[in-house]
């Protein structure tokens, strides 16, 4: 007997309108997982960058850290769309803090479901964003059964 190989079904023509549509806020918002010692030590470097020209040997020196650790916070900045210029030696921030701040990651900070939803009744749209996280994770589908799926039986 010969093998039979199925092709793949294609996923419906929803599925790829659904991966096409741009998110509700215009800013990238790469998915970060940043404990709060790396996000008090961004913070710490766009400030830095912001007070103008400074050598990487100061940055270095000011947030205690290595060669390895700086250039994964410049990676991790850019990738939020902070630009960081260098001028020779030195490195600047090339936005205001306000504007960098917007971008910045911040830690999970482990909000149970009636915080969030205390928190995404108030104006603005950071509240917005948060009911919006909220709904998403309340009113998700329930996950289909697969067919031919038995439960294991213990005897």
């Amino acid at each position: 007997m010969g093998t039979i190989t199925k092709t793949p079904a294609r996923p419906p023509a929803s599925w790829k309108k659904d991966l096409m549509k741009r998110s509700a806020t215009p800013r990238r918002r790469p998915v970060v997982q940043i404990t709060l010692g790396r996000a008090s030590r961004l913070h710490r470097l766009v400030r830095m960058l912001a007070d103008g020209p400074t050598s990487r040997d100061t940055l270095l020196d000011q947030l205690a850290i290595g060669l390895r650790t700086y250039y994964r916070e410049l990676d991790l900045l850019k990738r939020c769309g902070i630009k960081v210029k260098r001028d020779g030696k030195n490195y600047h921030l090339s936005s205001t803090i306000p504007e960098a701040e917007e971008r910045l990651p911040f830690p999970d900070p482990q909000l149970s479901f009636a915080e969030m939803a205390q928190l995404a009744r108030y104006p603005g749209d950071a509240s917005k964003r948060l009911a919006e996280i909220l709904k998403s994770v309340v009113e998700a589908p329930s996950p289909t059964i697969k067919k031919g799926r038995r439960k294991k039986s213990g005897t």
